[in-house]
């Protein structure tokens, strides 16, 4: 069961939204609580990493799974709870794309942050979903427009 779920269309192919999410180095252009975000490797199951949000505070994350042009889980942890992030599209069309965000709240403390979490992590995650969206759809037109010619 997730506690929190966001979802999206965006005007974008599946391509654009892989490319931005298997990017984690410009995690801060669409997630705006990130200040910094990196993998230890490839964008490939097990391998690890780190976020470090605006507010400071670093989580340790790990690539759980991952499947092409399709989906990625990872994992973090934020203090004393885990968490499960998970990141899924399915292309309605050419150009349009359903794209849903999903987080778990577990471990053993969770039951003390599950509530302020849910409602921090909906409004940041609904924001970063926004972003991504916007930021898709402007890198699928600039790929769309026509190149004008100047003399």
């Amino acid at each position: 069961m997730n506690d929190v779920n966001v979802q999206v269309r965006v005007k974008s192919p599946p391509a654009e939204i892989w490319n931005i999410w298997s990017n984690f180095s410009e995690a801060p252009l669409w997630d705006t609580d990130v200040r910094h975000c990196q993998l230890n490797g490839p964008f490939e199951p097990g391998t690890r990493g780190t976020c470090t949000l605006k507010n400071g505070l670093s989580m340790p994350l790990e690539l759980e799974e991952v499947t092409l042009h399709e989906s990625y889980r990872n994992t973090a942890r934020l203090l004393w709870v885990d968490l499960t992030f998970d990141h899924r599209m399915h292309r309605l069309s050419p150009h349009e794309t359903q794209v849903t965000h999903s987080a778990q709240i577990c471990g053993p403390l969770s039951f003390l942050y599950r509530g302020l979490l849910r409602k921090m992590l909906t409004a940041a995650m609904t924001t970063a979903l926004s972003n991504l969206c916007a930021l898709a759809e402007q890198r699928a037109n600039a790929m769309n427009s026509p190149v004008l010619d100047t003399p």
